[in-house]
């Protein structure tokens, strides 16, 4: 998800300023092709629209600001993040066949809160505040030899 949340936030500059997935993939230290996927998930969720051609790429669908993280989560759609496998019925401890599906009902409420807190914050939130720590970090925290 860190992963995704990166590409779109770089995503809503592309009006801004050319970026290939090859630039993006620089920046996370991945291969484009990671990228590509992303944005093609990104893009089946309407998060994203891609202009192919000469002059073509990547940009996001709407504001920054219109977006929140729990809409990148569940575009990921990766499954339940607490996966708790369950017994049969055959298993031999009644305890195990108990325990299991009274962890997932509380797992299933802690990813819930999860999202409801993911929907809280929009994409512009998180572009704001890599921006304020760039600002006191100055240049992007980078040293300069010499």
């Amino acid at each position: 998800m860190v992963t995704a949340i990166h590409v779109a936030g770089m995503l809503s500059f592309a009006e801004t300023m050319p970026l290939t997935s090859e630039n993006i993939a620089r920046s996370l230290n991945t291969n484009p092709v990671v990228v590509r996927r992303i944005i093609g998930v990104l893009t089946k969720q309407g998060i994203v629209k891609v202009k192919m051609g000469t002059g073509g790429g990547s940009c996001l669908t709407r504001d920054a600001k219109n977006i929140n993280l729990a809409e990148i989560y569940e575009a990921l759609d990766e499954g339940s993040i607490f996966e708790v496998p369950q017994f049969d019925e055959d298993f031999h401890c009644e305890i195990g066949k108990i325990v299991r599906p009274v962890l997932a009902e509380i797992l299933q409420d802690a990813e819930e809160s999860l999202k409801e807190n993911l929907a809280k914050t929009t994409l512009a939130d998180v572009i704001e505040r890599v921006q304020r720590v760039i600002a006191e970090k100055g240049n992007c925290g980078a040293r300069t030899n010499g």
